[in-house]
């Protein structure tokens, strides 16, 4: 675990924060503090609608408040800045620090209060959230996200009592973080086979800015239209060439890269034909007649999706 925290520590990209940014995480990181490395997840997902849950937080947390799915409230009080509020009276103030497309790190600094521990006690957090951009042999794209968590407990005694429940708090965040990544999956499912009714879902959350539901709405169309491309039927001339093509370069379907960066237009008629994404993630089932992509089976990628509870009045 050491090994882990130091390394994450000497990846951060300290040339791209500001002054303010690296003196929050290094009171947090330089210390000794409790260090988590959450299991790797894969999941399929548009990566516009990824990186805009990743711009906006609030609206994940916006979606499961319409489904009755969540206590939590998190609410955009300025650029880059959120509060964050439990129902057992826990708060925090979340500062985001650095966003690009491979790595988003996160500040937060607050007070909990719950039926563990008699009494409050303060605390910072810094998370950092890496993702890389792939596809599969089905032409679907995929993303793959991995979270380190530094949490630096400031109330007196409060560190041995952390040490004693961390063992379970990791539990519950893993938890969260698989259920998380897992949703941005089905909503980007959802943005294909039932864009209306995701979009009308959308304009119904009243905890969010009214210009970023409105730009989600414009997002899931794209990636609906994007959908609809990926899965197209190819004409019979193409596919026996591309065929051909793989037998030449004897290309196996493990093939297939993993790339730091998501295509720099995501709007393009061919999404994903791009250098980072080489043509041989594409197999196709039957050259003999017009043939599409193999269809997508999540089942069988050990990584199924858990629905959320319904509503309940």
């Amino acid at each position: 675990m050491m090994r882990d925290m130091q390394a994450s520590f000497q990846k951060l990209p300290w040339d791209e924060l500001s002054p303010a940014a690296q003196s929050k995480i290094k009171s947090v990181v330089s210390g000794t503090p409790l260090f988590h490395r959450m299991p790797r997840q894969t999941v399929y997902a548009d990566p516009e609608i990824y990186n805009f849950f990743v711009r906006h937080p609030d609206m994940v947390i916006g979606f499961w408040e319409q489904l009755g799915a969540t206590q939590l409230t998190l609410r955009e009080v300025r650029e880059n800045r959120f509060v964050l509020k439990e129902m057992s009276d826990t708060t925090a103030i979340i500062d985001v620090l650095l966003r690009t497309n491979e790595i988003c790190i996160v500040y937060a600094k607050g007070e909990y209060r719950g039926p563990v521990l008699a009494k409050s006690y303060q605390g910072e957090v810094v998370l950092i959230l890496r993702t890389q951009f792939t596809r599969d042999e089905a032409n679907e794209p995929m993303v793959v996200c991995d979270l380190d968590t530094f949490i630096q407990i400031n109330s007196l005694g409060a560190d041995v009592l952390a040490k004693l429940f961390f063992a379970s708090l990791t539990k519950i965040a893993d938890s969260n973080f698989e259920i998380t990544t897992s949703f941005v999956s089905q909503i980007s499912k959802a943005a294909s086979n039932n864009t209306s009714a995701l979009k009308t879902t959308a304009e119904e959350i009243d905890s969010v800015r009214q210009e970023v539901c409105s730009d989600f709405c414009d997002i899931v169309d794209q990636a609906a239209i994007r959908s609809v491309r990926r899965n197209r039927p190819i004409p019979l001339a193409i596919a026996q060439e591309r065929t051909r093509s793989f037998e030449r370069e004897r290309v196996s379907p493990q093939d297939f890269l993993i790339s730091s960066k998501p295509p720099a237009d995501w709007e393009m008629d061919h999404f994903f034909d791009l250098p980072q994404f080489p043509r041989a993630a594409v197999f196709y089932e039957n050259v003999d007649e017009l043939s599409i992509p193999r269809p997508l089976d999540i089942h069988s990628s050990g990584n199924v999706i858990p629905k959320l509870p319904k509503r309940t009045k």
